[in-house]
């Protein structure tokens, strides 16, 4: 059912010009379908100006067999099938055992990481 490929979901924050350190998180399996998605914000603190770059991929398959390691959240997990060629997987509040609950879960992250980030920016 198609071959292994990559998803990766991760984020880039800091003030902008200043390179941080990007957050990775990757699902990799029996992957079918992988759209790869962008989105920048920019937020003005008086004479600084901080960017938060995003970049995930929406993905459907199965994920083979997990264990939870991310925290408060998230459902991280670990392929221990060799159909996997990936670290790990995190998905937001849902299992990644079916097409629909990878694909929701995937959606659910995608909504979640702008206000996460918009967040992080008002505690500075």
């Amino acid at each position: 059912v198609g071959h292994a490929i990559k998803c990766l979901a991760y984020t880039h924050a800091g003030i902008e010009d200043l390179r941080g350190t990007p957050i990775v998180l990757e699902c990799g399996s029996n992957v079918t379908t992988c759209n790869k998605m962008i989105s920048v914000q920019n937020h003005t603190a008086s004479s600084m100006t901080f960017k938060f770059n995003v970049s995930f991929t929406v993905y459907s398959g199965f994920c083979g067999g997990c264990s939870s390691s991310l925290p408060s959240g998230f459902t991280c997990t670990t392929c221990n099938t060799d159909q996997c060629n990936s670290a790990f997987a995190a998905v937001l509040t849902a299992p990644c055992n079916s097409d629909f609950a990878s694909v929701r879960a995937a959606a659910l992250l995608t909504l979640a990481l702008p206000l996460l980030m918009a967040a992080a920016l008002r505690s500075f």
